[in-house]
């Protein structure tokens, strides 16, 4: 136990007795002794008074040699000083509290910063002149020189949606908050991809059953008045001949719907175990068959490529694709390869390629490149692939001029 020396108000009026004391003693005529032992009493009060405002002192110091250092663990012992030892108590109060305080910003801070690294969100904190000081991993796998470039453009609080040249769909967002004084940006970036892709093929759906149901009506009322003056007119070759067309026309617009038809009423994916490499060498035949005499095709299996798709549904993907290939190429001389390998399928040819504004464009309804076309190949592809939980891109590669058709799978 340490024994407890009197606070720093005892030696100074002990000091000030003995100061009074020096000339009573003088005043009433007290020997030389007695002065002097006054006066050495006074020096030793002194001394001990100066020693009880050193403690505290000494204590503060080192109380604040802790904090420039930010040592929030070590403590200050106690010394047995009534006034040293309050300075310590309330020292080590304080670390106590400013330790628990830093442990919970510390937790604060790691839960944020896991919230964020887990947030399907991109988020990318900036610095004060608007450059990415960090970003977690949603934000690093969206981000394309494209986004890039928007989010550069964007004032604070604004928004804007964009396509980068891929399947996907993101809205671009630049913020701010008040730190240190100052307003620090920082950028969202969100896939609309699945809420606006729902939208549009609901839009799509709702009109082709619209139309569907209104040409069905409309054309089986003309087709029934041509078959009947058909047989009227039999003996009237040219009469016939121009009925026979007509007919022939309302019967190619029903299937021209029907394929839109089909489109909306695409089937749920019943996945089974594929081996892409032999499932493509099966379809070859098919898929030369669709090449004109010109074009090439070539299948390249670069490795074990399983997958759990629907085989009926990605024959209709493989289908389209290398048709869509082939009609790019046109007329002239070209190729197409299909290369699987693990993880990701590849259709590339050599055509004339995309615009960057196509790239944007084709997989939404009723785009096409192509004259006349109904805009239902990529489309269908796209729904198929997304229905497998598979993503995909399509664009022009500038260091060889390959357009390929990427898909992606585990």
């Amino acid at each position: 136990m340490t024994l407890k020396t009197p606070s720093y108000r005892f030696w100074f009026v002990a000091m000030a007795l003995a100061a009074v004391a020096v000339p009573v003693l003088w005043a009433a005529g007290a020997g030389v002794k007695a002065q002097t032992a006054c006066l050495c009493l006074l020096f030793l009060l002194m001394f001990m008074a100066w020693r009880s405002v050193r403690r505290p002192l000494s204590a503060m110091q080192n109380g604040m040699n802790l904090l420039r250092e930010q040592d929030y663990s070590s403590r200050l012992r106690t010394v047995g000083q009534v006034d040293a030892d309050r300075v310590v108590e309330l020292f080590n109060s304080l670390m106590e509290n400013m330790k628990r305080e830093r442990l919970r910003l510390e937790e604060q801070n790691r839960f944020l910063d896991m919230l964020i690294e887990a947030s399907p969100s991109g988020i990318a904190i900036c610095n004060f002149d608007g450059s990415v000081r960090s970003c977690n991993a949603a934000f690093r796998s969206m981000v394309t020189p494209t986004v890039t470039e928007l989010l550069g453009s964007l004032a604070d609080g604004e928004s804007r949606v964009c396509r980068p040249g891929q399947s996907q769909i993101l809205r671009c967002s630049r913020r701010s908050f008040a730190d240190s004084g100052f307003r620090r940006p920082f950028f969202m970036v969100d896939r609309l991809t699945d809420e606006i892709v729902q939208a549009e093929k609901d839009v799509f759906n709702k009109m082709v059953r619209t139309i569907s149901h209104e040409v069905n009506n409309s054309l089986g009322s003309v087709v029934s008045v041509l078959d009947t003056m058909a047989m009227l007119h039999e003996a009237e070759p040219t009469v016939a001949d121009v009925l026979d067309t007509s007919r022939r026309s309302c019967e190619a617009l029903c299937a021209f719907t029907r394929g839109y038809a089909a489109v909306a009423k695409l089937p749920a994916p019943e996945p089974e175990k594929l081996d892409l490499g032999d499932f493509v060498n099966e379809l070859l035949p098919v898929l030369r068959g669709l090449c004109s005499p010109g074009i090439t095709l070539e299948a390249i299996n670069e490795g074990p490529a399983e997958v759990m798709a629907d085989p009926m549904l990605f024959e209709r993907v493989l289908v389209n694709l290398v048709k869509n290939a082939v009609e790019s190429i046109g007329e002239r001389e070209g190729r197409v390869r299909v290369l699987t390998s693990a993880g990701k399928l590849v259709v590339e040819d050599n055509g004339p390629g995309l615009t960057e504004e196509a790239a944007r464009s084709v997989f939404t309804p009723f785009f096409s490149t192509k004259h006349r076309d109904s805009g239902l190949g990529l489309m269908l592809v796209a729904d198929i692939l997304r229905s497998h939980r598979m993503s995909f891109s399509l664009s022009t590669d500038p260091s060889d001029g390959l357009t390929r058709f990427v898909i992606n799978y585990k």
